[in-house]
C-alpha cells in the first residue's frame, strides 16, 4: 500500500561507505573498457573541422572520449568506438594523437 504524502529521502551514502560528495567522477575507455578515476585518463575530443585532438586540460566543449593511454587508442581504432564516440563525426587527426600520446608515454 502506498502512503500518501509520505517522502522518501535517499541518503548520501552509497556502495563502499563513500559520501556521494567524496567521490569523484569516473569515466570509461573506449579502448578497453576499464572504468577509472576521469583524473588517470586521457580526453580526446574533435575541433570544430572533425580533427581529432588530446584535451590535456579537460576543458574543451563538445562530446569527449576518454583512453588510458596508447594501446588503448590503438585497440578503440580496432573496435570502431572512436567513431561511436564522436557520433560518425571524427575526419582526421588520428596519427597525431597517437604520435602525441606515445610521446607522453616517455
Amino acid at each position: 500500500a502506498r502512503r500518501s504524502g509520505c517522502l522518501r529521502i535517499r541518503s548520501p551514502v552509497h556502495r563502499g561507505g563513500e559520501s556521494a560528495l567524496s567521490r569523484e567522477p569516473g569515466r570509461t575507455c573506449i579502448g578497453c573498457g576499464t572504468r577509472r578515476p576521469q583524473r588517470e585518463l586521457r580526453r580526446l575530443c574533435l575541433s570544430s573541422e572533425g580533427e581529432l585532438l588530446w584535451d590535456r586540460d579537460r576543458r574543451a566543449p563538445g562530446r569527449g572520449a576518454y583512453l588510458c593511454g596508447p594501446g588503448c587508442l590503438t585497440a578503440a581504432v580496432k573496435r570502431r568506438s572512436l567513431g561511436r564516440a564522436f557520433r560518425g563525426r571524427m575526419t582526421g587527426g588520428l596519427e597525431a594523437v597517437q604520435r602525441e600520446l606515445e610521446a607522453s608515454e616517455r
